[in-house]
């Protein structure tokens, strides 16, 4: 049985969505089902990974699964919306490097996909993190040490519109000489002022 507010919930998320990505360099968004109900989020933001050696650096490829289920517009339970694709050694407190989840904060019924879409955003790039709650123990402990190096970056998800405007240029006989404001120009290399 088809829910007509759920799938036009469905519908205004994947066009928001949509618009965001089209206004991001650093957002990919791939939708599956009709409405699409399912999607895979990448970014190509910077966070940070936890290399076999333990060295902790930086990454430039994320992936997230988001779900919405028939009855989110009344309930939520947010590890079943949300899926940590990848990398599996990525390092957030607040993303588990041994299972596939990711807490993003509390989620509330009908919360929209780009709201979601920011908060793991913010979650990669290190501008939002909970110590006290992780789901990553060793990376909460390293953030406490590390406060200098966050947030990993600091670039905007969304382009920024510039207003340009295009004048004409002004043609020889309306622009002020020099001579006219009373200025005398004098060649730079006599070394004299005058």
């Amino acid at each position: 049985m088809s829910d007509a507010i759920f799938n036009a919930f469905l519908e205004r998320q994947l066009e928001e969505a949509t618009t965001l990505a089209r206004q991001s360099d650093m957002l990919d968004l791939l939708p599956f089902g009709d409405p699409a109900d399912r999607f895979i989020a990448r970014f190509t933001c910077r966070g940070l990974v936890r290399q076999p050696s333990g060295a902790i650096e930086e990454a430039e490829a994320f992936a997230v699964g988001i779900w919405f289920p028939s009855d989110y517009l009344r309930r939520v339970n947010p590890f079943d919306v949300l899926t940590w694709l990848g990398p599996r050694n990525v390092w957030h407190p607040n993303i588990s490097d041994t299972q596939p989840i990711i807490c993003v904060g509390r989620l509330v019924p009908a919360t929209g996909l780009v709201d979601i879409l920011m908060q793991v955003w913010e979650q990669i790039t290190w501008r939002k993190f909970n110590l006290a709650d992780a789901l990553n123990p060793a990376a909460s402990e390293w953030a406490r040490q590390h406060f200098s190096r966050l947030p990993v970056d600091t670039r905007a998800l969304k382009r920024r519109r510039l207003d340009l405007r295009v004048e004409e240029a002004t043609t020889r006989k309306d622009a002020t000489t020099s001579r006219e404001l009373g200025l005398e120009i004098h060649p730079a290399h006599s070394g004299e002022r005058r």
